[in-house]
C-alpha cells in the first residue's frame, strides 16, 4: 500500500511537469532556519567544524559563526586546531567569545594584526599562559576589559608591573589573577591591583618577590578578603611579614593569652612550597587565624618541626590536603596529632615523602583514624608490609560490597592511591595482600543466609492431609521452581570491592605486575586477577628458595624457571611455545629481584 501511494505521487508530479508545471526542489539545508543549523554544528567537535567549514560557502560562514565558539580552550578542546584558523575563528566571533585560553599558543605574525585583542570586548576569562606574545599585545587584551573575572599569565616574561596598572584601572570586577613565573613583576605592582579590584579572591604568585615587604602584608590584612594564597618559591616571604599577613601590624592582644585579637583569615588554600624564609615561628601564627583551611603546602620549608605542626592541626578541622614533603625534622608525633585532630575523618590527600624518621608506628594510627584517604605519598620512609595490610583492610572497611548479580555493571574505582618509591622494608608479602583485597570476590550476607537455610524441596506426602492431590501438586511445582530460581540466583550472587588500593613503586619491583593487576580489575576480569596473582607468586616464592639455598641445586633452578614461563605466559610477555624472554626483559629491567 505505502509502494502504491508513492507511485501514485511520482505520478502527479510528472504531470504538473508534463503541464507546464515545474516541479519544486526541496533545498534542505539553505530552507531551515539558522538556529537549526547551530544546533547541529553543536554536536561536533571543533576540528570537525573547521573541516566542514571547507564544504561550501554556507557552510563556511555557519561554521565561523560566533554562538558556536563561545568558550575557546586550546588547552583541552580546541588542541590541535592550526593557529591561522583560530585567529581566524577569534576575530570573526570576538563578540560572543566568553572564554578565551590560548595556552602555549606560538604565533610568527604580531598579535595585534587584524585587531585580534580588540576584537574580543565581552571576555570573562583570558588566559595567554606560555605564549610567545608581545608586551603591547598583553595590554590590549587588557585594556577596556571590564568584564573580566578571570585573568592567568603565568610564566610570561612581556607580563611588567604596567599590565598591573591595567587591570587595576580597567578590570575592577577581577576574582582570579595568575601571575607565577612572571619574573618583571613584584608586589610593588600587584599593590595596585588589591587597592582596585575589591572582588579578588584567589591570587597565585610563585616566583614573584618583594613578599617581605610588611606595609603590603598589611593591606592585604585589612582586605581579608582572600580565599587562595598560593606563594610557592617565594624566597622573599619571610616570617615577619606572614605574621603581618595573619595577626596585622601592632594589634591589640589579649590580656590573659597574649595573643592578637584579629579576625580569622578567610584562607582556605595556602600554599608555602618552598619558601626558605619560613620557620615555625611563622608557621606557628596560623594556629587559630585560619578555621576554613582546607589545603595547606609546607613542603621543603626545613625551618618547620613537629612542634608547630602540633599545635597548628588541633586548630583546622575541615583540612583535606596537606603537603608536608621532605620536611627532615618530622616525626611520628605529627602524625599521631593529625590522627587525634577534628580533620581526621576529612582528609584526603597527605604528603609525607622524604621524611625519614616517619615509620610503620605513625602511619598505622593515621590509617586507623583518617579513613578517608584517598591519596597517600609514603616514599623514602621507613614503613613496611603493615602498612599495606593496614591499607587494604581501611579500604576493605569503608567501601561496600556491590553488584550481587552474574553481569558486573559497575567496576570498581581506586579508593587510595599509595605511594611507596625506595621503601627497602615493603616487600611481596605487603603487596599480595593489596592484590589479594583488590581481586577478593565474596558472597553477600543476604546470600550466605540463603544457603544456609537451603531446604529440599517439599514432598508430597509431607503435606497437609486436607489438601487436595491437585493442589499437593501445584504447590510442590511451585516450590520446586521457587527453589531452582533462588539457586540460579545464589550462584550469582558475589560481591566485589567497589573500591581498591593502587600501590606505585619503583618500576625495576614489582610494578609492572601490580599495573598488569590493577587493569584487570578495574575492567573486571576478577578471575585472571587472581590467576595473575598466583602465577606471580609461586614465581616470587621460587626465587626465594634459590636466592635462600644459594641457587646450587638442580631442582630449584628447574622450578623458577618453570614459574618465570608461566608467570611470562600470563602476562603476555611469552608466546607459549616455552621460548624464555628472560634475557631481553633481564637487559630491558637492570636485573632486578623479579625480572
Amino acid at each position: 500500500m505505502k509502494l502504491d501511494a508513492a507511485t501514485t505521487w511520482c505520478t502527479k508530479i510528472d504531470a504538473k511537469e508534463v503541464q507546464g508545471q515545474p516541479r519544486k526542489r526541496l533545498t534542505f539545508w539553505r530552507d531551515i532556519p539558522s538556529e537549526v543549523k547551530i544546533m547541529v554544528f553543536a554536536y561536533l567537535n571543533p576540528r570537525d567544524i573547521i573541516r566542514s567549514s571547507r564544504v561550501s560557502r554556507g557552510w563556511h560562514q555557519t561554521c565561523y559563526d560566533g554562538q558556536l565558539w563561545s568558550s575557546i580552550d586550546t588547552e583541552e578542546s580546541h588542541k590541535g586546531i592550526p593557529v591561522e584558523a583560530l585567529m581566524m575563528i577569534i576575530t570573526k566571533a570576538g563578540p560572543f567569545v566568553r572564554d578565551l585560553n590560548l595556552c602555549g599558543v606560538q604565533m610568527r605574525k604580531p598579535w595585534n594584526i587584524n585587531g585580534l585583542p580588540e576584537a574580543c570586548v565581552n571576555l570573562r576569562s583570558l588566559s595567554l599562559k606560555d605564549c610567545r606574545v608581545e608586551r603591547t599585545a598583553i595590554h590590549s587584551f587588557l585594556t577596556s576589559k571590564n568584564t573580566l573575572v578571570h585573568i592567568d599569565l603565568s610564566g610570561l616574561a612581556a607580563a611588567t608591573n604596567y599590565a598591573m596598572h591595567i587591570i587595576a584601572a580597567d578590570c575592577h570586577k577581577l576574582e582570579y589573577l595568575h601571575i607565577s613565573g612572571c619574573k618583571n613583576i613584584d608586589t610593588s605592582g600587584l599593590q595596585k591591583v588589591i587597592r582596585a579590584c575589591l572582588y579578588l579572591k584567589d591570587i597565585r604568585a610563585g616566583e614573584v618577590g618583594g613578599w617581605g615587604d610588611v606595609d603590603f602584608m598589611q593591606q592585604l590584612f585589612l582586605r581579608n578578603g582572600l580565599e587562595c594564597l598560593i606563594l610557592e618559591k617565594c624566597n622573599s616571604l619571610t616570617n615577619e611579614s606572614l605574621a603581618v599577613l595573619i595577626e596585622g601590624k601592632e594589634s591589640e592582644r589579649c590580656s590573659s593569652t597574649g595573643r592578637p585579637i584579629v579576625p580569622p583569615r578567610k584562607l582556605k588554600h595556602l600554599d608555602l612550597h618552598q619558601c626558605l624564609g619560613i620557620s615555625d615561628s611563622g608557621v606557628c601564627r596560623l594556629v587559630s587565624n585560619v578555621p576554613q583551611i582546607e589545603s595547606l603546602r609546607l613542603s621543603k620549608c626545613h625551618g618547620i618541626s613537629d612542634g608547630a605542626l602540633i599545635r597548628l592541626l588541633p586548630t583546622t578541622p575541615v583540612l583535606i590536603h596537606l603537603e608536608l614533603e621532605r620536611l627532615e625534622a618530622l616525626t611520628n608525633a605529627v602524625l599521631h596529632s593529625l590522627a587525634s585532630s577534628p580533620c581526621a575523618r576529612d582528609l584526603r590527600y597527605l604528603n609525607v615523602s622524604d621524611c625519614e624518621a616517619i615509620d610503620d608506628i605513625g602511619v598505622l594510627s593515621l590509617l586507623r583514624s583518617c579513613t578517608g584517604l584517598q591519596s597517600l605519598d609514603l616514599d623514602n620512609t621507613n614503613i613496611s608490609d603493615r602498612v599495606l595490610v593496614q591499607a587494604a583492610a581501611m579500604v576493605r572497611r569503608r567501601a561496600p560490597r556491590a553488584n550481587p548479580t552474574g553481569v558486573l555493571p559497575y567496576p570498581p574505582t581506586i579508593g587510595l592511591f599509595l605511594r611507596a618509591h625506595e621503601c627497602p622494608k615493603v616487600t611481596w608479602t605487603g603487596i599480595r595482600e593489596i592484590l589479594s583485597h583488590n581481586a577478593e570476590v565474596i558472597t553477600t550476607d543476604e546470600t550466605a543466609q540463603m544457603l544456609k537455610s537451603k531446604k529440599e524441596p517439599i514432598n508430597p506426602s509431607e503435606t497437609v492431609t486436607k489438601m487436595s492431590s491437585s493442589q499437593i501438586a501445584l504447590n510442590a511445582q511451585l516450590s520446586l521452581s521457587k527453589y531452582a530460581t533462588l539457586r540460579t540466583q545464589n550462584e550469582h550472587k558475589h560481591a566485589h570491592p567497589t573500591q581498591i588500593v593502587a600501590i606505585h613503586m619503583d618500576f625495576y619491583t614489582y610494578q609492572q605486575i601490580i599495573d598488569e593487576h590493577t587493569r584487570r580489575v578495574l575492567r573486571v576480569d576478577l578471575p585472571a586477577a587472581r590467576r595473575l596473582e598466583l602465577r606471580s607468586a609461586e614465581f616470587v616464592v621460587a626465587h626465594e628458595k634459590m636466592a635462600a639455598g644459594g641457587g646450587r641445586r638442580r631442582l630449584e633452578r628447574r622450578r623458577v624457571r618453570e614459574a618465570q614461563q608461566n608467570w611470562a605466559y600470563e602476562m603476555g610477555l611469552s608466546n607459549g611455545t616455552g621460548a624464555s624472554i628472560w634475557k631481553r626483559l633481564g637487559a630491558l629491567t637492570g636485573g632486578c629481584t623479579v625480572m
